[in-house]
C-alpha cells in the first residue's frame, strides 16, 4: 500500500496510466448502461456473469457484449446525454490534487 502522496507523485511521473474507469472513476458501468438504453439488458447481463465468472475470455465477452448491443453512434450521444455518468465520490478531489503538482 502506497501513501496518498507517494500515489500523486507516481500518477504524475508515470509515461502512462491506465485503468478501468468503469464503477472506479465512474459509478456506473458503461456496457450495462448502454445494454439497458438499447433494450437489451438481460442478455448482456448473463454474458458479463459468465465473463465475471471466468467461464468466457474478456475479450470474447466485450466482443459479444456489443455484438449484443449494436450501439449506434447516436445512441450512445443520447446515453449520455440523458443519463451522464456520475464521478465516483473523491475523484474529482484526487484529479485537482494531481493539478497542483
Amino acid at each position: 500500500m502506497v501513501s496518498h502522496s507517494e500515489l500523486k507523485q507516481l500518477f504524475c511521473t508515470a509515461d502512462a496510466v491506465c485503468f478501468d474507469v468503469d464503477s472506479t472513476v465512474i459509478r456506473e458501468e458503461g456496457i450495462d448502461e448502454l445494454a439497458r438504453f438499447c433494450g437489451v439488458e438481460d442478455a448482456v447481463s448473463e454474458m458479463t456473469r459468465r465473463a465475471m465468472g471466468g467461464a468466457v475470455p474478456f475479450r470474447v465477452a466485450l466482443t459479444e457484449r456489443l455484438a449484443l448491443i449494436q450501439p449506434s453512434r447516436e445512441q450512445v450521444q443520447r446515453l449520455l446525454a440523458e443519463h451522464p455518468p456520475h464521478l465516483t465520490p473523491g475523484i474529482r478531489m484526487f484529479s485537482l490534487d494531481l493539478e497542483e503538482m
